[in-house]
């Protein structure tokens, strides 16, 4: 029987077999796809609160520190002979009003505070407070004041800030340079509410900075200020990304309309830990998913550790797959008994040797040009086959010139290979071997082409994860590409940094691995820039290479060469660092003339991707951006300083090398009036 016979009898078996088996099997995979980019939303969610809070932290911290280092509070508490009394509740009443605190409290020594005859409120063998305030309108009445004064953690924690300020300040002192001690703060429940506390010194001497006692600012982190600090986002369906704040065993604040909904979620977060949970809601049994993540302020030996519960709707989610099952399932069952009495038998034959195609063509579609299909039939679908086994042959051949992701983006749109070029945005990818040609004149011919193939081999894998399209090998150096049309999503900045982090793993472990061969070590550079290209097939008509070209494509490759001066081995353009800081953490390192420019461009040097342990290099990253502001602003000084507290915790940091010799030869030869803070490239 002809197979045009045989697909006519089997074509309504197809369409409801296939159809059903890729719906359901769709269906399952968008249902975990939804369910990882809630959890990721979630998890961003929670990271952003932990954010808020830290700038929060930064704002009334130097608020307080700075009004707290009062003249007339020290002469207050120097004050001979005077009898303390009340006279600190005109000072908390103005750190409230200047730090923006709903509560705030101020606690002396317990010895100074009774022999001055303070109005103590409540007395410690630490420190006794002598002053508190509550912002006008803040629910918090006498005994809930009282409650506040006397909870013990709260009493613990100002006790313990008094004597790490002590510490600190008689450290300083000893050392010969008195300075402030720093604020402290965490997110702690007090009396069954959660609050942002901030600690900060009082001193006695604003010039030897002794401690005599503490300063507390309290925010309270309730439905208010959820509601003041936190939009509400929605996803499809209209869902939205409910959050609540709990401590002592339920919630204390929530954006959610109906308390009792927040009830339910909590209550199920409380057996989850800190991982993804599953709960429904309401009488209809609604699902949500939600994440139960202790604030990063809140200490972990708090007995009663505040946290962070957000949680959504997956079933709003997922109600265009619901509806779309149920339509595809009746019309799929309706062709299937139909087809199922026409062409059982003849169809699954055919099924099985289709299937086994299309699985070849997947795999080929894939970049493996391997692919072979065993089909020794003589009938249209046997011809096939063979007709697919020589163009496998040919494309195999024609893979090793042709990177495999400009042959699936052909295979995907055939209209490339005559589509006239484009100006699209994307970013260049440009890498080099540091001191290869004294490395090649070590090696002989075979050894050197082994090594760099093995080398182009391991980087070349992780661009294309990434879905980097590599445009040529330039002796040991690599040019790639992310953008249209091999990149259609705007995040071509993020994929071509995090390309350039995976290709330093992946160096570092072939070197790891040659140094036990004894074969050279191979280190590289990386530049990348983002901006607008030309793309497209530049040549003859008989030969043609589809590129990129563009100012972007020589900065990427300045930066590439700039990596020597500043000791780094990934450098980035500005714009590269503005379209990917959502998901990249970066450095500011300078502002360069590249050769062949007159205008300074901002440089940065990508970390890490966001949310993979960044606590300790955000720390040194601090560091380096003050020196980094302090040496534009001329003072060297203050530069060196803090660069040397870098060095010590990094000795090996490029850009701190960097700028410690700048700023020592500045000192040095201070410059002019006109001085800039740019560095000119003086090579490629």
């Amino acid at each position: 029987m002809s197979l045009r016979y045989k697909a006519l009898i089997a074509a309504i078996v197809l369409v409801s077999l296939v159809t059903g088996v890729l719906v359901f099997r769709a269906g399952q995979g968008y249902e975990q796809a939804e369910r990882a980019r809630i959890n990721g939303q979630l998890r961003a969610d929670a990271r952003n609160l932990n954010d808020v809070l830290d700038a929060r932290v930064r704002v009334v911290g130097a608020t307080l520190k700075f009004a707290v280092q009062s003249s007339e509070l020290v002469r207050l508490i120097r004050g001979e002979g005077v009898v303390l009394a009340d006279n600190f509740s005109t000072f908390t009443r103005e750190w409230a009003e200047a730090a923006g605190a709903d509560v705030t409290v101020a606690g002396i020594d317990t010895v100074t505070a009774e022999d001055r005859s303070a109005d103590i409120l409540h007395r410690t063998d630490d420190v006794s407070l002598v002053g508190v305030h509550v912002r006008e309108g803040f629910a918090l009445d006498a005994a809930g004041r009282r409650a506040l004064l006397s909870d013990a953690e709260f009493n613990r924690r100002a006790g313990a800030a008094f004597s790490a300020a002590e510490k600190e300040s008689a450290a300083a002192r000893k050392a010969g340079h008195p300075a402030p001690a720093a604020v402290s703060s965490l997110v702690m429940a007090v009396s069954g509410r959660v609050y942002l506390v901030v600690f900060a010194p009082l001193y006695e001497s604003l010039q030897e900075f002794t401690v005599i006692g503490v300063a507390a600012a309290l925010v309270e982190l309730n439905s208010q200020w959820l509601a003041q600090n936190f939009t509400v986002s929605g996803g499809a369906g209209g869902a939205t990304i409910f959050k609540l704040v709990y401590a002592s065993g339920r919630p204390t604040a929530w954006t959610s309309t109906n308390p009792a909904d927040a009830e339910a979620a909590f209550a199920r977060s409380r057996d989850a830990g800190d991982d993804l949970f599953e709960f429904g809601l309401g009488q209809s049994g609604e699902r949500y998913l939600g994440l139960r993540v202790p604030f990063d302020l809140a200490p972990a030996g708090l007995a009663d550790r505040p946290g962070f519960v957000p949680y959504k709707s997956l079933d709003r989610e997922l109600e265009p797959l619901a509806r779309l099952r149920q339509d595809i399932s009746w019309l799929g069952m309706s062709l299937g008994v139909l087809a199922s009495l026409l062409a059982y038998l003849t169809a699954y034959s055919v099924i099985r040797r289709i299937r086994r195609l299309q699985a070849a063509t997947a795999l080929v579609r894939e970049g493996k040009f391997d692919t072979r299909v065993e089909d020794r039939s003589g009938d249209e679908l046997g011809a096939l086959g063979k007709a697919f086994n020589d163009m496998t042959t040919g494309l195999k051949a024609l893979g090793l010139y042709t990177h495999d992701t400009l042959a699936r983006s052909v295979l995907d749109k055939p209209e490339l290979l005559g589509k006239a070029s484009s100006r699209e945005e994307g970013s260049i990818f440009f890498s080099d071997v540091k001191g290869f040609t004294s490395i090649s004149e070590k090696l002989g011919a075979e050894e050197l082409t082994g090594q760099l193939n093995e080398y182009f081999a391991a980087l070349g894998l992780k661009l294309r994860d990434q879905r980097g399209y590599v445009d040529k090998f330039i002796g040991d150096g690599i040019m790639a590409f992310w953008g249209k049309p091999f990149v259609t999503t705007d995040d071509y900045a993020t994929r071509a940094c995090a390309a350039a982090m995976e290709c330093l793993k992946a160096a570092a472990e072939l070197r790891a691995k040659w140094s036990a061969e004894g074969k050279p070590l191979f280190y590289q550079r990386i530049g990348i820039a983002t901006g607008h290209v030309v793309v497209g097939n530049i040549g003859t008509d008989t030969k043609k290479n589809f590129t990129v070209i563009g100012d972007s494509v020589n900065l990427a490759s300045r930066l590439e060469g700039a990596n020597k001066l500043y000791g780094t081995e990934v450098l980035a353009d500005a714009r590269t660092a503005e379209l990917a800081r959502g998901s990249v953490l970066f450095r500011e390192v300078d502002q360069i003339v590249v050769v062949g420019k007159t205008e300074p461009v901002r440089i940065y040097e990508p970390l890490a991707i966001l949310g993979q342990g960044t606590g300790p290099i955000r720390a040194n990253l601090a560091l380096y951006e003050q020196a980094l502001a302090a040496y534009r602003q001329r003072d060297f000084k203050a530069a060196l300083n803090l660069l040397a507290d870098l060095s010590r915790l990094q000795p090996q940091d490029g850009p701190a090398r960097w700028l410690t010799g700048v700023c020592q030869e500045l000192l040095a030869h201070p410059p002019g009036k006109d001085w800039q803070p740019v560095t000119a490239a003086t090579s490629k």
